[in-house]
């Protein structure tokens, strides 16, 4: 990976974007930070073709070719409806059996690659839950472990077909959260509870994930005596991902997502020392990439905290080293976006979506 050693440390960084189109701001931000990749936010597609340039110009510009990722999983986080019709939740494909949820994966798949994505962050492995909002429960694939772990792996499946990294979401499971007192859901399963149930669909796909998003919520069965997000805690990312499961691939953080999110003021109101201090601690602790999903202007300040972080000791030479090694084996047969999008491909495409979701919605057979 030829990076500069002043900015190496941006190869741990995946950068949200609301940018639509190309420009010099953003192009003197990636030349600034060579972060490891890019995140499209919903939002910034808007045109097939400009979506395809965009994604060229930004691997362009970047030292090694990068992660051009987004978060599809059709239903309610659905950013490619903005250029292709909508897709059923999966929870609705999860009731037609991995077949339907295969069919999405290659569907979504094929539409990524297309425009030039390579990395997808899903599928969601949380289980269903009574305390979670309706919305994001359907983006579930139930409540039943073993239906989870099929659904998810024939998601996968589909997304490989295509060339198209997938990324599990979130380790170890969501569970069912019982109170949010330190500012965050706390949740109450002993290890045996996780273990039998929100673990098992990541215990059988950890060895087809190539990424791992680790969950902000807290676990008491791993940190009892001082509740924290996953993914800073080192009992749940290096004990139990890294040494009891065996992971070696890339697990990822989006610690800053979680200050957005919550619900004590208190918190709120230490603000960007905060952030800075969990973005710092999830590394510290064993996750290789964070996802800056609010912004270049937020990843613009995490990225010199890092550096004196790095330059005075608290952040190791050695946890960084083995970080970029898992980013440089990610990466290692990536190839740049062309940048040209086939119209006739990506319109007979637009109408394989809208067949399927049709198929789906009168209950149609899926062909295996």
């Amino acid at each position: 990976m030829s990076v500069s050693p002043e900015s190496a440390l941006g190869q741990l960084l995946i950068v949200g974007l609301h940018d639509d189109r190309w420009s010099r701001s953003l192009e003197r931000m990636l030349r600034a930070l060579q972060p490891s990749g890019v995140l499209l936010l919903p939002g910034s597609l808007r045109v097939p073709g400009q979506t395809a340039e965009l994604l060229h110009k930004i691997a362009r510009t970047l030292s090694s070719p990068p992660f051009l990722a987004i978060a599809e999983e059709g239903g309610s986080v659905d950013p490619l409806q903005a250029l292709l019709p909508p897709l059923p939740a999966p929870r609705i494909l999860a009731r037609r059996g991995p077949a339907a949820v295969k069919r999405s994966g290659e569907l979504i798949g094929s539409a990524l690659k297309l425009l030039g994505f390579n990395l997808n962050l899903g599928p969601r492995l949380d289980l269903s839950s009574p305390s979670v909002e309706p919305a994001l429960d359907t983006q579930t694939f139930g409540a039943d472990p073993k239906l989870v772990a099929k659904c998810g792996r024939a998601f996968i499946e589909g997304l490989r077909q295509h060339q198209v990294l997938a990324c599990g979401k979130h380790f170890p499971g969501r569970g069912m959260p019982e109170n949010d007192e330190p500012g965050f859901p706390v949740v109450g399963k002993t290890m045996v509870e996780l273990w039998r149930e929100d673990l098992l669909p990541f215990r059988q796909l950890l060895p087809h994930l190539p990424f791992i998003k680790v969950s902000n919520v807290s676990y008491k069965a791993y940190d009892f005596d001082v509740w924290q997000p996953a993914a800073t805690s080192s009992k749940v990312v290096h004990d139990l991902l890294r040494v009891k499961l065996g992971y070696r691939g890339l697990a990822v953080a989006d610690t800053l997502e979680l200050l957005f999110e919550m619900s004590s003021e208190r918190l709120r109101r230490q603000g960007v020392t905060l952030s800075l201090s969990v973005v710092l601690n999830s590394i510290r602790t064993g996750c290789d990439v964070q996802v800056v999903s609010w912004g270049p202007e937020i990843a613009e300040t995490v990225f010199p905290a890092m550096q004196k972080e790095l330059e005075a000791g608290s952040l190791s030479q050695r946890r960084v080293a083995e970080a970029l090694g898992r980013v440089r084996a990610a990466k290692k047969r990536f190839q740049r976006p062309s940048g040209k999008l086939p119209a006739r491909s990506f319109k007979a495409l637009a109408r394989e979506f809208e067949e399927f979701s049709k198929l789906i919605g009168r209950g149609g057979e899926i062909d295996e």
